[in-house]
């Protein structure tokens, strides 16, 4: 059921905190961030008063929404679309240095363009997510200043990582910093609505790039993927997501782990159980009442290229959708240098790479709310705020559903499986509804070629 209020304490106890931190970095005698026994970064109220929270919250409805935000883009914009917002361009590309390409995670575009605003000295620093020495795994945001701090945040970073202590640096860091944001959606309207309450964070964040995002993972997935290629939980140092080696395709890249014993050790991501992205294996159940796939409040956004003409290549692409002219004019000059190759698509070729992610966090966010208001659950209002723009596919209500349930479910059977040191535990108490989840989205057909594939698939 939807309230016509939902203010941050409603949000923290119906399980809707995407972890951001920003009720902490701002009201910090208030909130804190805690990472559950989940692996869920999650805010918590350590004192009683402080509501005025909720207009930093991006869950709560008393925060600005990301039209908001968007419709700062509408003057320099060369088009609008539904699921995306105000644009100006649709861009596909990669740096053309092999190396550099080889160590980022699709096309090496966000790097590139990080590297040119510094040489440039638009921007004195970039706040980028790295990961967090000494924590298995785990992320923080960091300010780097220069292009060798800068290769430390490359490659694809999946789970949750909370704002607040960046926040506290930028605001007690040098006043004329020009600062790039770097994160996921949800990430970047956090950010916007802090800069709203605190004027020197908007001073000093002077452009904000995005990335696509499907849902965000908690720090389970991680343990998951390092379990399977055998580095059980407790002994995870640090995972790369994003490994390329020769293959015939992009999505056929690595996991790479390293042990707390010593080691690496790497699988191809194929050769993993329930690694299919729909599953939502682990996900924040803030990501099922999000429907910014497209990072509306942000100037710039970057994804992988999924499409034929693009992942056959192992090496990656970007797909880019640019709002600002200024950041994209900084692309085009790189490509009329040499220095990348970019490519102009048209808007439909953002649906033809990231279809998956808009058909479930748009379409099927119209389904999950239907089931909660059905089951007299509390519905965050913002996730109703834009309906209207959204078809209902009742065809599919069962399996977004189904998919929403599985997600809840793999956080309570993960830790049952860890606190009796069997993976298999979590294989089995999953399998029922993963198994019907196949069922209803796979053919016989499909069955059969991935059921070839791992008969044939020799690492």
């Amino acid at each position: 059921m939807a309230k016509d209020l939902f203010v941050i304490d409603d949000v923290i106890e119906n399980g809707l905190c995407i972890g951001c931190g920003n009720c902490a970095a701002r009201y910090g005698e208030t909130f804190s961030m805690v990472e559950t026994e989940f692996g869920l970064i999650q805010a918590v109220r350590v004192k009683e008063n402080g509501g005025l929270a909720s207009s930093v919250c991006p869950f709560a409805n008393s925060s600005k929404d990301e039209d908001y935000f968007n419709s700062e883009y509408k003057r320099d914009s060369l088009g609008s679309d539904v699921g995306v917002g105000f644009y100006r361009g649709v861009f596909a590309g990669y740096v053309n240095d092999p190396e550099r390409r080889l160590a980022s995670s699709s096309g090496g575009l966000v790097t590139f363009l990080i590297e040119k605003l510094l040489e440039r000295k638009l921007i004195t620093g970039a706040v980028v997510v790295i990961p967090l020495a000494g924590g298995g795994g785990r992320l923080q945001y960091k300010i780097v200043r220069s292009a060798h701090e800068l290769a430390e945040s490359r490659k694809s970073k999946y789970h949750m990582v909370s704002n607040e202590g960046v926040v506290r640096e930028i605001l007690a860091g040098d006043k004329d910093d020009q600062l790039i944001f770097v994160g996921v959606p949800c990430g970047v309207k956090a950010i916007k609505l802090l800069a709203e309450e605190e004027p020197e964070v908007k001073r000093r964040i002077k452009y904000t790039a995005a990335i696509f995002c499907g849902h965000q993972k908690s720090h389970a997935f991680s343990e998951y993927v390092a379990w399977q290629i055998g580095v059980p939980p407790g002994s995870l140092r640090s995972i790369n997501y994003r490994l390329k080696e020769p293959s015939e395709d992009a999505s056929k890249y690595y996991y790479q782990v390293s042990s707390d014993l010593g080691g690496s050790l790497k699988a191809r991501v194929d050769s993993l159980r329930w690694m299919d992205w729909g599953l939502g294996l682990f996900k924040p159940k803030a990501c099922d009442f999000c429907d910014d796939v497209a990072g509306e409040a942000a100037d710039i956004i970057f994804g992988d290229a999924w499409h034929r003409k693009y992942s056959k290549d192992y090496r990656g692409a970007n797909i880019v959708l640019t709002r600002s002219a200024e950041l994209e004019g900084v692309l085009v000059e790189g490509a009329e240098s040499g220095l990348i190759s970019l490519h102009k698509e048209e808007i439909q070729f953002v649906y033809d790479t990231q279809g998956g992610n808009f058909r479930h966090r748009q379409e099927g966010l119209i389904s999950r709310v239907k089931f909660y208001t059905e089951s007299g659950l509390p519905v965050p209002p913002k996730s109703t705020s834009r309906h209207a723009r959204y078809k209902h596919n009742p065809a599919r209500d069962k399996i977004y559903i189904l998919r929403h349930v599985i997600s809840a479910k793999s956080h309570i059977a993960f830790l049952r499986a860890k606190e009796k040191g069997d993976l298999n535990l979590f294989w089995d108490e999953l399998s029922p509804e993963i198994n019907l989840y196949f069922k209803k989205t796979r053919s016989i057909w499909s069955d059969f070629k991935r059921a070839a594939k791992k008969i044939l698939f020799f690492r």
